[in-house]
């Protein structure tokens, strides 16, 4: 019989780079969104949570920008 492995487990500083990675991300996405036309498309790969965090923070600063209009305009 062969020994059942372990699974790998992130280390906390992989973690805390995956979180400061998606927290840049997010702000990326977040200026994207700020702008009326924005240049920038999703740059990170389909699926990933930088790709997720970019999306949310781009809809996040769409939503601010939208409710800086009058209401009936």
């Amino acid at each position: 019989m062969t020994k059942q492995e372990k699974p790998i487990e992130p280390s906390t500083s992989d973690t805390k780079q995956v979180r400061k990675s998606n927290a840049a991300a997010y702000e990326r996405g977040a200026d994207a969104g700020k702008q009326r036309h924005p240049k920038e498309e999703n740059p990170y790969p389909e699926g990933s949570g930088a790709a997720k965090s970019f999306e949310h923070g781009q809809l996040d600063a769409q939503k601010i920008r939208s409710n800086d209009k009058p209401p009936g305009r």
